[in-house]
């Protein structure tokens, strides 16, 4: 009898050891994955993990660079360069736009299809997450298409600015001379545009939450969990691309490159 609960002990001590190995072992794991596919791409997204690494050039500078001890063909080549990228830009500039402008107009069917339903008026005000989540999609891409705006028109001012320095060793001062004191810019009603449908969805946010959320949780469409878990994963992205991954910085680049095995027949 004694030796059979001697043994029924060490065989409880020994389950309990590989238990608690194994549970061990299972958080390790859990927690690897969470630093390094959870925690970690969390962090990237919302911190800025390069810091530029750009020097200030002068004017005489710039000269140097681009201008003195080069051949005419040099300069032609290099105003020819800027003058086609900015161009590029610009044609990016409106391609993006065009497809912003369905975005808005999509979002802003959805919306007033969702609002104008039979089944949405007849649902208790909890059910009308779908409603919110349009809302959400609308803000989203008018955010992202007015800071793609400021970004988009960076790159094309910088080309621009190139051919102004370079265009007096070419053609002469064409570009940096105009006929008119004063007139409108069309990029920048654009993004005028772009910043007011912006305002128009936080409205319609704030709206939604005075009409159909409160909270009291013991209230008729009171605390609605999903309506707050889409609230914090919008405020998320919209921190990662004012603060965070969407800030653009002219960081220091570590190039490294790998010669592939490569064997003829």
């Amino acid at each position: 009898m004694e030796f059979e609960k001697r043994r029924k002990l060490l065989n409880y001590r020994r389950k309990k050891s590989e238990s608690f190995t194994a549970l061990k072992k299972t958080v390790k794991s859990t927690w690897y994955y969470i630093y390094y596919f959870g925690i970690y791409e969390i962090l990237f997204l919302f911190v800025e993990k390069e810091k530029d690494a750009l020097q200030k050039l002068t004017d005489n500078e710039y000269r140097e660079i681009f201008i003195k001890g080069r051949t005419k063909e040099q300069i032609q080549m290099s105003y020819q360069k800027a003058w086609e990228a900015k161009n590029f830009e610009i044609d990016l500039y409106w391609r993006r736009a065009t497809y912003f402008w369905a975005f808005q107009i999509a979002s802003f069917a959805g919306y007033f299809t969702v609002l104008n339903s039979k089944q949405f008026e007849e649902n208790n005000p909890k059910d009308h997450v779908i409603l919110y989540f349009v809302v959400c999609i609308g803000f989203i891409t008018a955010l992202a298409w007015a800071l793609i705006n400021q970004g988009s028109k960076t790159w094309q001012r910088h080309w621009e600015i190139h051919v102004d320095m370079l265009e007096d060793e070419i053609t002469g001062p064409l570009y940096k001379i105009v006929t008119t004191a004063k007139t409108y810019s069309v990029s920048k009603i654009n993004d005028l545009v772009s910043r007011f449908f912006t305002c128009v969805w936080i409205l319609l946010a704030i709206h939604y939450f005075g009409n159909y959320i409160t909270f009291n949780p013991y209230s008729n469409g009171g605390l609605n969990w999903i309506v707050i878990l889409i609230s914090i994963i919008v405020l998320f992205f919209v921190g990662s691309m004012q603060w965070g991954y969407g800030r653009g910085r002219f960081g220091e680049r570590v190039v490294r490159f790998y010669s592939r095995k490569f064997k003829p027949q």
